[in-house]
C-alpha cells in the first residue's frame, strides 16, 4: 500500500524524520500502545462505528503487529515517525480501509498520553519491585550483622555503640519509603484515561469512555481534554520517585565505600562484585558502589531535565513532550541497571567483627552512658554533660577511652558521685539499654527487620 502520508510528513526531507521521529523509544511502548488501540477498537464497535467483523479483524491485525514487534520482524518506517502511524500503516497494508477507519475520533495526542500512562505505571511497578528487593537484601544483611556492635556516627564522628544490623535496617527503611512513593506514582498514572480527548477538544463520537477506561485499568475518563493530552505530571512524579531511589542508593554506596576503605575496614567486599587493581595485587576496589554512586547522579539529573522540558510546554500538546519520553526511558534503564548490580552487591557484603571491636575503642563511644549514669544519681543533664566532657579531656590526655579512665582521676573531678558504675560499662549493655520501640537493642533490631521484610514483601507488585 506504500507510505501512509499525513499532512505532517507529506513531502518532508528524510533528514527531518531523524530529528522528529521517536521510533527507538516508541518500540518500548508497543505492548501498552497496542492495548490502547485494541480498547479503542472495541469502544468503536460498541458505539456502532465498526461492525463485529471489522472489530474482529482489527484486533487480529493489532495482535499480529504485536507478535511481529516481539520477534523483530515488524517493519518500522522512519517516515511514519512514531508507533501510532506505523501501526496504522501496518493495519492499512493488511486490511485496507479498516486501518484508516480505526483512527476515527482520536488523535496521536490522546493515544500517546494514554499509552505513556500505562507504560509509566508498568515501569514504576518494576522499579517498586527493585526497591523492595533492595530492602529485602539489606534486611538479610541486617540479620547477619545484628550481633556486630559498631560505633554509630553523626558527621562521620563516633558517637554511641549500635548494632551494625540496625544501620543496614535503616537503609532498608529508606528503600521502603521509595516503594511507597512509587505506589503513589502508579496511582497518579492511572488516575484518568486521556483517550477520548482526541487532539485537544474531545471526541465527537458517542462512546462509552467509562467502559473503555475500566478495560484499560484507569479510574475514570479524562476530566478535561485540553489538560489530558498535555499532562505529564505522572511522569514527573515517577521520575522523582526514581530520583529518591537514586539518592538512597548513592547514600548506601557512599557508606559502603567508606566502611570498606583501608582506613576503616569494617566491611568486606564481595569477590564476585568487586575488582582488583591492574597493577597492585593487594587491592580490591568497590567498583559497583562507586559506579552506583555516579549513575545515581545521572538518574537525578534526568529527572531535573524532565522538569525543565515540561515547564516550557504551553498548555495542551507540544512536540517537546517527545523528548520527555527519552528522559523517562533513560532514567528507568539507568535505575534498573543500578539496582540490578547493587542488590547482589549488598547481598555479598560481610562485616569484619575483629575490626568492629577495634573501632569501638576510638572516639569515647561510652561517654553518653556516663552522662546518663550521672543523671540517674540526681545530677542535671547539662551538668552531667559538662562533667563527662571534662572526663573525656582527662582520658584524651591519658591516652585511654573515657570508660577506662583511672578511678582516682575520675573521683578528683566527681567527688560527690558514686563511680562504681564505671566498672560495669560495656558496649553490649549500652546497646541493650536502647530497648524502646525503634532502638538498637537486639530485640528491637529483630522486630524492625521483621516488620521491614513483611512490608517489603507486601509492597512487591509480583509475588
Amino acid at each position: 500500500m506504500g507510505v501512509l502520508k499525513t499532512e505532517r510528513n507529506r513531502g518532508a526531507e528524510p533528514s527531518l524524520y531523524e530529528f522528529t521521529g521517536g521510533i527507538e523509544v516508541d518500540r518500548r511502548l508497543a505492548p501498552q500502545e497496542i492495548g490502547v488501540q485494541k480498547a479503542w477498537v472495541k469502544a468503536l464497535a460498541a458505539g456502532g462505528y465498526l461492525d463485529a467483523e471489522e472489530c474482529r479483524r482489527a484486533l487480529y491485525f493489532l495482535d499480529r503487529a504485536l507478535g511481529q514487534i516481539g520477534d523483530g520482524s515488524f517493519e518500522w518506517r522512519a517516515e511514519d515517525e512514531d508507533i501510532h502511524m506505523n501501526l496504522e500503516r501496518f493495519v492499512t497494508d493488511e486490511a485496507g480501509d479498516l486501518g484508516r477507519k480505526m483512527h476515527m475520533g482520536r488523535s496521536r495526542n490522546d493515544l500517546i498520553a494514554t499509552t505513556l500512562r500505562l507504560f509509566s505505571a508498568d515501569c514504576c511497578a518494576v522499579a517498586n519491585d527493585g526497591a523492595c528487593d533492595m530492602a529485602l537484601a539489606l534486611c538479610a544483611l541486617a540479620e547477619e550483622t545484628a550481633g556486630v556492635i559498631v560505633p554509630g556516627t553523626t558527621h562521620l564522628q563516633h558517637g554511641q555503640p549500635v548494632s551494625l544490623g540496625h544501620i543496614f535496617a535503616a537503609h532498608a527503611q529508606a528503600f521502603l519509603r521509595d516503594a511507597g512513593r512509587l505506589g503513589r506514582a502508579i496511582q497518579s498514572c492511572m488516575e484518568h484515561m486521556p483517550l477520548g480527548s482526541a487532539a485537544l477538544a474531545g471526541t465527537p463520537l458517542k462512546l462509552d469512555l467509562k467502559a473503555c477506561a475500566k478495560e484499560l485499568g484507569f479510574f475514570k475518563p479524562p476530566e478535561n481534554s485540553y489538560d489530558a493530552v498535555g499532562d505529564r505530571d505522572f511522569m514527573i512524579e515517577a521520575m522523582d520517585a526514581f530520583s529518591s531511589i537514586a539518592v538512597h542508593t548513592g547514600r548506601l554506596a557512599e557508606d559502603v565505600i567508606y566502611w570498606s576503605s583501608s582506613a576503616v575496614g569494617l566491611v568486606k567486599l564481595p569477590k564476585d562484585y568487586s575488582t582488583g587493581s591492574s597493577i597492585m595485587p593487594n587491592k580490591r576496589n568497590p567498583d559497583v558502589a562507586e559506579l552506583a554512586r555516579a549513575r545515581s547522579a545521572r538518574i537525578i539529573s534526568m529527572a531535573q531535565e524532565a522538569h525543565s522540558i515540561l515547564k516550557s510546554v504551553p498548555t495542551s500538546y507540544g512536540s517537546d513532550l517527545h523528548e520527555l519520553k527519552k528522559c523517562f526511558v533513560a532514567a528507568f534503564d539507568e535505575l534498573s541497571a543500578t539496582l540490578g548490580a547493587m542488590i547482589p552487591f549488598a547481598e555479598g557484603l560481610a562485616a569484619d567483627e575483629v575490626r568492629a571491636r577495634q573501632l569501638l575503642e576510638r572516639g569515647h563511644v561510652l561517654a553518653t552512658e556516663i552522662a546518663d549514669a550521672l543523671t540517674s544519681q540526681g545530677m542535671s543533664f547539662r551538668d552531667a554533660y559538662a562533667k563527662t566532657a571534662a572526663l573525656v579531656e582527662l582520658a584524651e590526655a591519658a591516652g585511654v577511652q573515657v570508660h577506662e579512665i583511672e578511678i582516682e582521676k575520675a573521683k578528683a573531678l566527681l567527688p560527690e558521685v558514686e563511680l562504681g558504675f564505671l566498672a560495669d560499662l560495656s558496649y553490649e549493655s549500652a546497646v541493650m539499654r536502647r530497648s524502646l520501640f525503634g532502638g538498637t537493642s537486639p530485640e528491637q533490631v529483630s522486630l524492625c527487620i521483621g516488620r521491614t521484610k513483611e512490608r517489603a514483601l507486601a509492597l512487591r507488585s509480583r509475588p
